[in-house]
Order: structure tokens, then sequence, then C-alpha cells
């Protein structure tokens, strides 16, 4: 039953999108073939939600602003990927490292684009697929980077599994490194996620001073050593930086995720 509900509600809105006007409940009903309680009802729900606006005058619905800003989520996560291979490409040949760039999916990181430097052994994260948060560099970030409730939220679920001896394995000691990422706004995964393998991420912001996601360079223990990382950080920085800009981020707005 509430899966049909929703698909009302959807047919409501692709009915809206579709028309220059404004529409009533009437000529909702008759295009949707529903009955008027149920329009109206649907449309109450819509509306709590800002999915769709009533004008006061008419008592017509249109979209609501809602939908502006999940449009521009959307299409800045698109533009994260295309805009982040330039970046990503420069990091590799920087560092003759891998470096990726993944954006919050649920509960875990998705990664959505990957460079590598073309020569010699490499840490491969394809395309799509999916890492924990507590235990990579790219996956605390998106962490760090979220409001205090959705941080919380997205801790609360977690079910904190060991993939290695380094890996974070409670909450607290989460919460610790996670705060330690909204001071510095970077993070590493050193051999938490798989052993002989380390990590440093930084977060992207979009126009809002909304997290995008992040962007890191990842390589095998022996080579990423301390002092490399060293080198490196003013380098991730820059580019997460440059991307930041790029997708509307002005220094001025700050961030939403690390106030």
């Amino acid at each position: 039953m509430e899966i049909q509900s929703v698909q009302k509600a959807l047919r409501l809105l692709d009915l809206i999108a579709e028309r220059r006007e404004p529409q009533g409940v009437s000529e909702l009903a008759r295009l949707a073939d529903l009955d008027k309680s149920s329009v109206s009802r649907l449309l109450r729900t819509l509306e709590g939600a800002q999915l769709v606006a009533q004008n006061e005058s008419t008592r017509a619905y249109s979209l609501g602003l809602r939908l502006v800003h999940l449009g521009q989520r959307t299409l800045q996560r698109l533009d994260f990927r295309d805009i982040s291979r330039a970046g990503l490409r420069r990091l590799a040949h920087a560092t003759g490292e891998c470096a990726h760039a993944a954006v919050l999916a649920g509960e875990r990181a998705l990664y959505i684009s990957q460079e590598t430097p073309g020569v010699g052994v490499v840490v491969d994260a394809p395309v799509g697929s999916l890492a924990p948060l507590h235990c990579t560099a790219l996956g605390k970030v998106l962490v760090a980077g979220q409001s205090a409730t959705k941080r919380e939220a997205l801790i609360e679920k977690m079910q904190f599994e060991r993939h290695t001896r380094r890996t974070i394995g409670d909450p607290e000691q989460l919460r610790r490194s996670v705060e330690r990422i909204r001071i510095d706004n970077i993070a590493y995964d050193d051999e938490e996620f798989s052993v002989g393998v380390r990590c440093v991420a930084a977060p992207v912001w979009g126009s809002e001073g909304v997290l995008v996601g992040a962007i890191g360079i990842s390589g095998p223990s022996p080579r990423v050593t301390d002092e490399r990382i060293t080198l490196w950080e003013p380098l991730l920085r820059h580019e997460a930086e440059t991307l930041s800009k790029d997708l509307g981020w002005e220094p001025d707005l700050g961030t939403q995720g690390l106030e």
C-alpha cells in the first residue's frame, strides 16, 4: 500500500512538471485518474516535504523549491565526477600513485572516478565499487563533512567490521578521528582497510558549502611513507580546493559540515 502511495505521489510530481501552469486538485485528479480526496492528501504530504508549493490565491500547485535543491545536488555530483578527472590525473602524475574520487552512497563510500599513474604496481579501487566509511580515508572525510545530526546517524548505524588489526573498532574512536578531520580538513587510512595500503583524502565542497565528495591518494605502504604524505598534502589540498571552487564553493561561504 505504501509503495502504491509513493507511485501515485511521483505521478503527481510528473504531471505538475509536464505542465507550464500550476495545476489544481481537480485537474490533477482527472489527469492521474484518482479521486480528489486521495490527490489532496498526497499533495499535502508533498507540500509538507517542500516538493510542491500551493499558490494561496489560486490554490493550484507547482513544483517546490526542494526539488531545485535536490536537482542541484545531483548535478553537482555529476559535475564532480567529470571535473575531478583532470585534478586526479595531476595527483596521479605528481605522486606516482592512484588518485580516487568518492561520494556518500547510503552508508558507504562510492568510488566514482579513478586515475592511475600508468606505471608500476598501484592500488586499484574500481569505479562503482563501495567501501566502508569507518576505516577508509575517503569514507572518514565523507562522515566528517556531514551535519552533526547526519554524522551521528551514520556512526550509530555502523557495524565497525574489522578488516585489519588497525581498523577503528568502536564509535568513540571514530568520533575522535572525525573531530580531528574536522579540524585538519584531511583524513588518513594507515592500513585500516587493507594490509599494506595507506591513503590520504580531503573534502570537496559545493556551492552552498555542502560536502559533495572526497578525493584521495592511495598506494602500497612501503612507498606511502610519512615523508611522502607530508609532501602530498599540499597538492591534495590544492586540488580539493580547486575542485570545490569549480563546483561553486567560495571560501567566504564556509562549509556546513565543519561549522
